[in-house]
């Protein structure tokens, strides 16, 4: 491939290469060492949480579970807001494909059944740009538009994860304003070598096999894995071309379905095709029963296309066709080509590394990133002459470099327990488009970039928290966070013409303040307000599609967002057999930035404001030694306002429910649950077609049978009852999957 400026001789580099290379350096560092003693607990940089027990969610046992959401290690029924801990349990009961299937029955979170895995997952109305996502403290966010890209995420890895909503930006800065999504990856405690295997077949060709093996000798550990994932998918995204108008003479014919939206449905683009690869490795290494210094790495690769097209649209002799001219009523017609039905092929390819040193005596903690994304891009077609996926055609890409380091300190200081912290970090993007002459093939350059852009963004941030005990019961939390952002080396290229912008520099507060109150023992009742911003992307300030008015311009001079959160909750560890929370929230945003044409130019630009609130409703209960269920809802409305008209927000659903019932006996577990969304669009749109954003209700079963200690088996069907439905793209039909997994 192709590579950015300031890294040509590393991304020509044969991928395998880069690969052997990295592992033999990893390997090298893990044999000048001997495997660590087990620690006590686990506490990743941010947001990490230790179990003492399992979460009480599902089919877990009720049981203390503490947490480090506001960076220092408490109790989860003494932190101040709406948490939730998925544990490996949760992941390996599920039989989930991606984190994404994972985080959809979980409160204030929804998350579409047929969008890519950049998309499509929102937490309290807010989307990925607005949660910050972590890997062992490691920020998965991207630098070109802040989404994640879920299946990059190595499943047989993660120990934990947690989830915490509302304001975020006092302790973590910038993307944590709806929450913290931080993913824990697992330790090795037994001493020795061991291994697990795990595959799994399903509906839609789709695999998942994952291999690792763990060790600890003395005071170093490992874990090191490899998983792969693929699936042919299914048909959803349907071809809907321009109408002209005209007196143009009709060349075939088609029975074709008229959208709401007046266009017409000629066929699709066939089912999506994706495949991931993930490599990972974690060291540590115990100094002693407090001091430890760990290693985390992820390689991980992603890829998906489009195959076996279909067309509603036939000659005059009724013989299929992809290429014509179709005569509608009313001087109307409708030309296609191949290149009509033929979708995008896209790559990613992306290194992770992160070193982490940790004083528990101190209250110290220190960590050390860097995430390179030197492969991120898709192709597409311009004038495919066949559908045979001939024809040029052109590929972008847009790589990326992160670097970051997070140090903080906690001093308990009588009734105060104290933290400070410093975090820096640079994001480092470029963004190339390029001519090809087969639109399949990324080697097939033809000349220079077409198009050119990139920018570079430095943050540097210092946050302070107190947390005060009042007395036995009342409890304050005092936070802020000061945050100057750098916008640099900003330019664009259409051609050979170069455009540079501006350097310009801003700075953000972030305060936050929570009360809590203790009503009596296991009774939390909890009140906050917070400050947070989120600044926009280098994709907004910097990205220039093209030279066409009607592409999508750089606005250099866009400023951060600004959010102002409320939230007032109580939750009760009742006995030990029920739990609850409920919480309610309100968000207000200023100066939210949406895309927009503004005296001719589209662009992105500061111009709208919104509010979003609700009450998110969390019920656990264990009927006996056997059963377990579990209940969730969430009510959530929302508006937008822009040019002084308000109108509300149709991408947030009103109603979420999602409740289900666990049974364990003996070596058998089976987990019976149901999600119900609400519509998604508004009361005058036309609901089960494509394009409309339907509500729905879903069941899921999963079956679980343990042989011995080393050889499981597990079955599952979700959308049991086959329920037909759109979420702007046709969703899923019920699908299958055995799966199976042996420890040795």
């Amino acid at each position: 491939m192709n590579s950015y400026d300031e890294g040509k001789e590393v991304c020509k580099m044969n991928p395998w290469k880069k690969k052997c290379l990295t592992l033999a350096v990893i390997c090298s560092l893990a044999g000048t060492s001997q495997v660590y003693a087990a620690e006590k607990s686990r506490a990743a940089d941010s947001a990490a949480v230790s179990t003492e027990s399992l979460s009480t969610e599902g089919g877990h046992d009720l049981g203390e579970t503490t947490v480090t959401a506001t960076r220092i290690t408490e109790p989860v029924n003494k932190v101040p807001a709406n948490v939730t801990v998925i544990t490996a349990k949760d992941l390996e009961k599920r039989h989930v494909f991606s984190l994404r299937e994972a985080l959809e029955r979980e409160a204030g979170i929804y998350v579409s059944p047929t969008a890519d895995v950049k998309d499509g997952l929102t937490l309290r109305g807010f989307g990925s740009t607005n949660i910050l996502v972590m890997y062992n403290g490691q920020q998965l966010n991207n630098s070109f538009d802040g989404g994640v890209n879920w299946d990059s995420i190595p499943l047989d890895n993660i120990e934990r994860v947690e989830i915490v909503r509302g304001a975020g930006s006092s302790l973590y800065g910038g993307h944590a304003v709806a929450g913290v999504i931080n993913i824990i990856t697992k330790d090795q405690e037994k001493a020795g070598i061991h291994g697990q295997a795990d595959v799994s077949y399903g509906s839609n060709n789709t695999w998942k096999r994952g291999v690792q093996v763990s060790g600890r000798e003395g005071s170093l550990s490992f874990r090191l894995g490899y998983e792969k994932r693929t699936s042919d998918g299914w048909a959803g995204y349907f071809v809907t071309p321009r109408i002209s108008s005209g007196n143009k003479a009709g060349t075939v014919k088609g029975d074709l379905h008229q959208a709401a939206n007046g266009r017409y449905i000629v066929g699709s683009r066939g089912a999506k095709d994706k495949k991931s690869e993930n490599t990972f490795l974690d060291l540590k290494y115990a100094f002693d029963n407090d001091r430890s210094l760990g290693y985390t790495y992820m390689h991980n690769s992603y890829r998906y296309s489009y195959h076996d097209p279909f067309t509603y649209i036939t000659k005059l002799d009724g013989t299929p066709t992809f290429d014509g001219t179709v005569r509608l009523s009313n001087k109307r017609y409708i030309h296609v080509t191949p290149a009509d039905y033929l979708g995008y092929n896209g790559e990613r390819e992306q290194d992770i590394h992160k070193l982490r040193y940790e004083d528990a005596k101190n209250g110290f903690k220190m960590g050390v990133g860097y995430s390179d994304t030197y492969k991120d891009g898709y192709s597409s077609t311009g004038s495919a002459t066949s559908i045979d996926w001939t024809g040029a055609g052109g590929r972008t890409e847009y790589p990326n470099k992160n670097y970051n380091v997070d140090i903080q300190k906690t001093w308990q200081i009588k009734n105060n327990t104290l933290l400070a912290g410093a975090a820096w970090m640079k994001d480092k993007m470029r963004y190339h488009s390029y001519n090809l002459t087969h639109w399949k093939d990324w080697g097939s350059t033809v000349g220079n970039p077409t198009m050119q852009s990139g920018g570079t963004i430095i943050s540097t941030a210092f946050f302070l928290q107190d947390e005060i005990a009042l007395d036995p019961r009342w409890r304050l939390q005092l936070g802020m966070r000061y945050d100057k952002f750098d916008k640099k080396d900003g330019y664009s290229y259409v051609g050979n013409v170069r455009k540079s912008y501006d350097e310009r520099r801003f700075s953000a507060w972030s305060p936050k303040v929570a009360l809590s109150y203790e009503l009596q023992k296991d009774m939390l009742v909890f009140a906050s307000f917070g400050k947070s911003f989120n600044p926009p992307s280098i994709y907004k300030l910097y990205r220039r599609a093209g030279d066409k008015m009607s592409s999508v311009q750089a606005n250099p001079m866009l400023t951060p967002e600004t959010s102002t959160t409320y939230e007032l909750g109580i939750k009760q560890k009742v006995d030990k057999k029920t739990s609850y929370s409920v919480t309610l929230f309100r968000v207000a945003t200023k100066d939210k930035i949406s895309l927009a044409t503004v005296d001719g130019v589209r662009a992105y630009y500061n111009m709208n404001s919104s509010m979003a609130k609700g009450v998110e409703l969390e019920v656990k209960h264990r009927l006996n030694r056997d059963w377990r269920t579990y209940l969730n809802y969430t009510f959530e409305s929302g508006e937008l306002t822009s040019g002084g008209t308000t109108e509300r927000n149709w991408d947030i659903p009103k109603h979420m429910l999602s409740f289900g019932v666990d049974y364990t006996r003996g070596n058998f577990n089976g987990v019976l649950d149901a999600q119900y969304v609400g519509a998604r669009q508004s009361v005058d749109s036309i609901s089960g077609e494509y394009g409309s954003e339907d509500s729905f209700f879903l069941t899921n079963l999963y079956l679980n049978y343990k042989f011995d200690e080393n050889l499981k088996l597990q079955f599952a069907v979700r959308n049991l009852f086959n329920r037909h439905f759109y979420a702007s793209e046709a969703a899923s039909e019920r699908t299958y999957t055995l799966g199976a997994s042996y420890s040795f």
